[in-house]
């Protein structure tokens, strides 16, 4: 048990760090990162789907598979993640953002979404 909540903390951790670095530095200098996130910022921009929204539903194919040749748990912690990175993006997408220098923001947000990621895994 403590196991797990060790594991649910630092995912918690790293997706709010994460939600920082799209919310107030990457998001609105218009910058983008990789992956499902990086997809859902440039959906936001042409069609102004939420972002949480999109990421959630592009995730949920590799759930599925995921499911089928990983195992329950590794799902579990996934789901929690991206489900936990969506609502702090929502919460903390209205916010102004700390920098409009698109350099700066890059090096924030890249810097931070790097911790987020070496955390929560």
């Amino acid at each position: 048990m403590k196991k797990i909540i060790k594991e649910l903390l630092l995912i918690i951790i790293g997706t709010f760090l994460m939600a920082i670095a799209i919310s107030f530095f990457l998001l609105p200098n218009q910058l983008s990162t990789g992956g499902f996130v990086g997809i859902a910022t440039i959906t936001y921009y042409l069609f102004k789907l939420p972002i949480s929204t999109v990421v959630l539903i592009l995730n949920i194919p590799l759930f599925i598979m995921a499911f089928i040749r990983v195992g329950k748990t590794f799902v579990a912690k996934s789901i929690a993640g991206t489900v936990i990175l969506s609502i702090f993006i929502d919460w903390l997408d209205k916010y102004e953002a700390l920098t409009t220098d698109k350099l700066l923001a890059s090096i924030y947000g890249g810097i931070l979404v790097g911790l987020g990621l070496r955390i929560g895994i």
